[in-house]
């Protein structure tokens, strides 16, 4: 079964995530594995429905849903399987959903956790890896103190601060992050960065726009205002 169909959506994997709504903190969520069904509204424009806070992506359940099975429940012409995908964040905390409705996708439960907006010239590029992009997510990701963080810092100086990483590509562990120095296709003049945070640390979405980036294994990062490793 191919799994992986669009290079337009190619960019999409991970950016997104789905809550239980406006709730007090959620913690522990550090290696909890989810999954997302990404579908087409337009060319530029696309939903993500995320089973976090409900499931966590059953195995066999998720080996059995197609592409052929979303596109023709969803009446979407372009859909991608993401996943299965872990958390590197610790939690969060005033987290909206796009929509708090359930959907059934397939077997799997799902909510509408994401809207992204591509750009045209972003999907005419050959490689879209390292690449930024703005989502709708009104989310304030939490990260602990002394638990390790890893940052990739572009040309100019921004710091992007990893969410999630992915085994669709390759498989990986929380153990195995801090060897992604010696793994990824950095561009010229970007960086890979890896520590134990100090102290805590929260990364908000200014004005409900997260602006992210993935790396060549599909691993997420969010921008973050400045650097969590001094």
């Amino acid at each position: 079964m191919t799994r992986f169909k669009s290079p337009i959506l190619f960019l999409l994997f991970g950016l997104f995530t789905a809550t239980v709504g406006n709730a007090a903190d959620m913690l522990g969520m550090r290696g909890q594995r989810y999954c997302e069904v990404i579908v087409s509204t337009s060319l530029t424009t696309y939903k993500v429905y995320n089973t976090w806070g409900l499931n966590k992506c059953p195995e066999d359940q998720w080996r059995a849903l197609t592409i052929a099975e979303v596109k023709k429940e969803t009446k979407a012409p372009r859909v991608h399987l993401n996943g299965p995908r872990y958390w590197v964040i610790d939690g969060f905390k005033n987290t909206k959903l796009i929509n708090p409705t359930i959907k059934v996708i397939g077997d799997i439960s799902m909510r509408e956790a994401g809207i992204v907006h591509m750009r045209i010239m972003t999907l005419l590029k050959p490689n879209k890896y390292y690449t930024t992009h703005k989502v709708d997510r009104e989310t304030t990701w939490i990260y602990q103190a002394n638990k390790p963080i890893y940052e990739l810092i572009d040309p100019k100086g921004n710091v992007y601060v990893m969410q999630s990483y992915s085994i669709e590509l390759y498989p990986q562990t929380l153990e195995s992050l801090s060897q992604l120095d010696n793994n990824l296709d950095l561009p010229k003049g970007w960086h890979f960065k890896t520590g134990v945070l100090k102290k805590a640390q929260n990364l908000i979405a200014p004005d409900a726009k997260a602006i992210v980036v993935q790396d060549n294994y599909l691993n997420t990062y969010q921008r973050a205002p400045h650097d969590f490793l001094p």
